[in-house]
Parts: C-alpha cells; sequence; structure tokens
C-alpha cells in the first residue's frame, strides 16, 4: 500500500514562517531599530546596544518564535 505524501502543507509552513521574517524585520524597523540573526540568536540592536531577544527551540519555527517575543518586547496586542 503506497503511503500518502503531501507537500502542501510544508509549503505553507515555509511560506508562514516567512512572512514571521518579514513581521519581525517590519515590527523592529517601525521602531527605528534593527535586527540580527546569528547562530540561532536573534539580537536587536537599539541605540548601538546588542540586546539579546530570542533563541529559538526549533529551526521550523525560528521567526515565529521571534514575532513573540518581539511583540512582547515592544509590548504591543
Amino acid at each position: 500500500m503506497k503511503s500518502r505524501f503531501s507537500i502542501a502543507k510544508a509549503e505553507w509552513s515555509d511560506e508562514r514562517e516567512n512572512q514571521y521574517k518579514k513581521d519581525c524585520f517590519n515590527i523592529v524597523f517601525n521602531f527605528g531599530d534593527k535586527i540580527k540573526a546569528n547562530d540561532n540568536t536573534v539580537y536587536l540592536i537599539k541605540n548601538g546596544e546588542e540586546i539579546e531577544i530570542e533563541k529559538p527551540l526549533k529551526q521550523k519555527t525560528f521567526w515565529y518564535e521571534t514575532w513573540l517575543k518581539l511583540k512582547d518586547f515592544y509590548q504591543m496586542d
């Protein structure tokens, strides 16, 4: 018996993760700050100071986890 395999869910997840990445950069840009991802850690550069924001647990949800932390950092609803 053949097993089913669909790439639709994987493609959807990748698209959604890419959207979270864009949202992260937009949030930070709107506050006049910069974001840097280095060695699986995300840093926020605010007033010349580098602040560690997130070290996501899963590579697959890297930007989603970062997005949640940024929303919390900037106290967004």
